[in-house]
C-alpha cells in the first residue's frame, strides 16, 4: 500500500505474533468472557460502560419457537453470542406490515425484505453454532439498533458506522473508523468490503483509509453534501468518552491485556460498547500506516493507574501531529541548532518564574525557553528544575516512568510528562524525559521524535 519499508514493516504486528500476545496477555476465563457478547455486556455495563439495550436471548429451540417475532419493532439487530467477525448477524432496519394479509416482514439495511420465518431459521443455525467462534453450540440475541449519530448519517446508508479501539496493558494504542458498504452487507467489518479510517488519538480526527482488506482511498462519498470529500479532516465527536468506554473495559475485564473495543455513536446516548475482542484483526495498522507492534512496546512497562493517566500517555505517545498529516505537503522549515520554543503551562498552575515572562498562544499561557536541537536523542528531555517551575511535575502530570542506565552504570528511574510547545509556530504534542540539565546553558533539549517536517542549519541562522 505504501511500499516495502523493512523498518516500518518490523512495527507491524502480524498474525502470529497477534495470536502470541493473545494467549500471553489474555487469560483463559478472560477470553471466554469477550468470546461471549453477552457476558461481556453484562460485565462491562456493570462498570458503567453503555451498551445496546438487550431485547431478548435464546439459548434452545423451545425459547425461539416460543417467542412472538411480530410484535418487535423496526431497529434491532440479531447477532450469535460467539460469532466472530461479523458473521452471522443481521441487522433490520425497520418494521413492514401488510394487515390485509396479516404478513408481517422486516426490512434489511440493504433494502432487502426478510421474513419472520427466514429469521427464525437464521436464529436455529445461530442455535446449532453454524456462527461460533469454536463450532459449538451457540445462544442467540437480539438487541437494540443504535440510533445513528448525525455526523455519521452522510458517510453511509447500509448500516452504523463504529470505532474500534486497541487497547494494551490499559492504554488505548491505535484506533478506527468503520464505516459499512452495500459490499459488506451494512457491516462495519473490513475483511467484508467496509472502509476503515486510521484516527489520530490525540485528536479524534480521521488521517488516512483503505477499503476492505488493504486498497488505499483517497476520498469517500458524502451523503449530505452530494460530493465526494477526503478521507482525512473528520473529527469524531465524545473522542474522550469514547477512549474513557474503552479503557473502562479492560479494567472491567482484568485479565485481558490486548483487546479490540468496538464502541458506536448514539444520536441521544452517546459512546455505547457493542463488543470486545480478545483477537482483534491487523488492518488497523494499515488505516493508521503505523505498526501496533512499536506502539504496544512502547507502554509495555507503565504502571497505569487511572484512566485520565491512560489517555494522557496514549496522546502525547501517539498524536500524529495532525495538521501536518492533512495538509498539503509545503517546504519544511529550517531551525538552528538552538531554537527558542514556547512552552504550555498547565491551567490553573501559577509558575515560579521570576526572569521569563508569561506570554500568549492563542488562549495558552506559554513561556519562552531556549532549546537544543539534538538528533542523536530520540526523545526531547526538559530540566527537572524548570519543570518544577512551569508545573509540569505536579500530582496527575506525570505520564509514567522510564527505568534508564546512567554511562557511569547508575540504574535511575526518570518521570516522562505532557508537554504541548510550539517551535517556528508548529504545536508539538510529546512526551519529554525529565533530566539533570542544571549544569549545562540549556535546559530544554529537542529530540529528533518532534522535529519531523524540519530541516535543521549545520550553522546558526
Amino acid at each position: 500500500m505504501f511500499g516495502f519499508n523493512l523498518k516500518l514493516y518490523k512495527q507491524f504486528l502480524t498474525k502470529n505474533e497477534r495470536n502470541g500476545v493473545y494467549l500471553r496477555k489474555n487469560s483463559m476465563e478472560s477470553r471466554a468472557i469477550a468470546d461471549s457478547k453477552f457476558r461481556t455486556k453484562r460485565i462491562v455495563g456493570k462498570a458503567g460502560v453503555g451498551v445496546p439495550k438487550l431485547i431478548a436471548r435464546f439459548r434452545d429451540s423451545q425459547k425461539l419457537g416460543d417467542f412472538d417475532w411480530s410484535k418487535l419493532e423496526g431497529n434491532f439487530v440479531i447477532k450469535p453470542v460467539s460469532g466472530y467477525g461479523g458473521e452471522g448477524i443481521i441487522i433490520i432496519r425497520k418494521k413492514i406490515t401488510n394487515y390485509e394479509l396479516r404478513i408481517t416482514n422486516f426490512q434489511l439495511m440493504d433494502g432487502k425484505r426478510i421474513t419472520i420465518e427466514e429469521l427464525v431459521a437464521h436464529s436455529s443455525e445461530i442455535l446449532g453454532g453454524k456462527f461460533s467462534i469454536h463450532g459449538t453450540p451457540d445462544a442467540v440475541l437480539i438487541e437494540e439498533r443504535i440510533k445513528i449519530h448525525p455526523m455519521f448519517l452522510n458517510l453511509t446508508k447500509s448500516g452504523t458506522p463504529d470505532i474500534r479501539v486497541i487497547v494494551y496493558n490499559k492504554v488505548p494504542v491505535m484506533a478506527m473508523l468503520r464505516i459499512p458498504t452495500i459490499l459488506s452487507g451494512g457491516k462495519a467489518n473490513l475483511q467484508q468490503g467496509a472502509i476503515g479510517l486510521g484516527i489520530d488519538l490525540a485528536t479524534g480526527i480521521t488521517t488516512f483509509g483503505i477499503e476492505g482488506k488493504g486498497t488505499e482511498i483517497k476520498r469517500i462519498y458524502d451523503f449530505g453534501k452530494k460530493k465526494e470529500i477526503k478521507v482525512n479532516g473528520i473529527k469524531i465527536p465524545f473522542w474522550r468518552e469514547i477512549l474513557e468506554s474503552a479503557v473502562k473495559c479492560q479494567n472491567a475485564i482484568p485479565g485481558l491485556g490486548f483487546l479490540g473495543v468496538d464502541v458506536v455513536l448514539d444520536k441521544d446516548k452517546g459512546p455505547m460498547v457493542l463488543e470486545v475482542n480478545a483477537r482483534p484483526g491487523l488492518s488497523i495498522q494499515i488505516c493508521n500506516k503505523a505498526g501496533l507492534k512499536r506502539r504496544m512496546e512502547k507502554v509495555e512497562d507503565i504502571n497505569i493507574k487511572s484512566i485520565d493517566q491512560a489517555i494522557s500517555v496514549c496522546r502525547y505517545l501517539f498524536g500524529e501531529n495532525f495538521s501536518e498529516k492533512v495538509e498539503a505537503k509545503q517546504k519544511p522549515k529550517t531551525i538552528a541548532p538552538l531554537e527558542a520554543i514556547l512552552i504550555k503551562i498547565p491551567k490553573g498552575f501559577k509558575p515560579d518564574l521570576q526572569k521569563s515572562p508569561i506570554l500568549r498562544q492563542g488562549k495558552h499561557r506559554v513561556v519562552e525557553v531556549r532549546a537544543k536541537v539534538d538528533t542523536g536523542a530520540f526523545r526531547s528531555s526538559i530540566d527537572r528544575v524548570l519543570a518544577e517551575k512551569l508545573g509540569l511535575l505536579t500530582t496527575g502530570r506525570v505520564l509514567y516512568y522510564r527505568h534508564y542506565k546512567s554511562s557511569l552504570g547508575k540504574h535511575k528511574d526518570r518521570p516522562v510528562v505532557g508537554v504541548t510547545l510550539w517551535l517556528q509556530g508548529k504545536k508539538v504534542m510529546t512526551a519529554v524525559n525529565v533530566a539533570d540539565r542544571s549544569k549545562l546553558r540549556t535546559k530544554f533539549l529537542l529530540g529528533r521524535k518532534d522535529l519531523e517536517g524540519f530541516l535543521i542549519s549545520a550553522k546558526k541562522v
